[in-house]
């Protein structure tokens, strides 16, 4: 496929997830197209979200942006995304980590909740509408409901992918396996074509709808072993 291919699966008020963790393989490539493409009122779910969502923010595509926390990681402070959760706008749903997971996971279960014994006795029932504080039926212990966090697309950057839509990621996989199972349809840019080993690819093609060749499609983040994060660009990219 090509970028423009995959940026025409999200339509305006979609729900999108970004893969990849902190400064390492955040797909840039799709996210720029997206931006470029101008995409508005989009959902965005980000597991610890760094210069993709800075992207989304600066074109005006969110609308609602679910994520444990944004940042440039070593490279500093988020500043659009400082400048928009001070000023209220988007909309932004606060999750832990542990939390996050949790949803996507029940979304790849295919059920409307699950339990979880994470977050009890904070504020974050009140700040998200996902988290409800409830009664275990067997033990009659406090639990944690958390909603399925649905996914429309999920956009990935992966180290390399085969001829038949395997994935592989040499190093911390992050959420991105629990995001292709969870999203209706998955695309995955790649930095090269590997020979097929099915057995080692870290996400299976039955999980892949398309993938784009990308070289250095998560730059100035990093995609191990390709290359490393480049923090000067990372702040040039982020400046406001």
């Amino acid at each position: 496929m090509t970028l423009d291919d995959a940026v025409a699966a999200v339509g305006d008020g979609a729900t999108v997830a970004l893969g990849g963790v902190r400064l390492h393989r955040r797909p840039l490539a799709l996210t720029r197209a997206l931006a470029e493409a101008g995409r508005r009122d989009l959902r965005v779910i980000a597991f610890l979200g760094s210069l993709d969502v800075e992207i989304l923010l600066a074109a005006g595509c969110i609308a609602e942006l679910h994520s444990p926390g944004v940042s440039l990681d070593a490279a500093g402070l988020a500043p659009r995304y400082r400048a928009a959760r001070q000023a209220g706008e988007p909309r932004f749903v606060e999750w832990s980590e542990g939390l996050m997971l949790t949803a996507i996971e029940a979304a790849t279960r295919g059920v409307p909740s699950v339990p979880a014994w994470m977050g009890l006795g904070t504020d974050l029932p009140r700040l998200n509408p996902w988290l409800r504080e409830g009664t275990d039926p067997f033990e009659g212990t406090p639990v944690m409901h958390v909603r399925a966090l649905d996914i429309d697309v999920a956009l990935l950057h992966v180290p390399a992918a085969d001829q038949h839509g395997n994935v592989y990621v040499d190093g911390d996989l992050g959420a991105d396996g629990l995001l292709a199972r969870a999203a209706r349809r998955t695309f995955a840019s790649y930095e090269e074509l590997r020979p097929a080993d099915p057995l080692r690819a870290a996400i299976s093609r039955l999980w892949i709808e398309g993938t784009i060749e990308a070289p250095r499609g998560a730059w100035p983040c990093g995609c191990h072993p390709h290359y490393a994060p480049d923090l000067d660009a990372v702040r040039e990219a982020a400046a406001v």
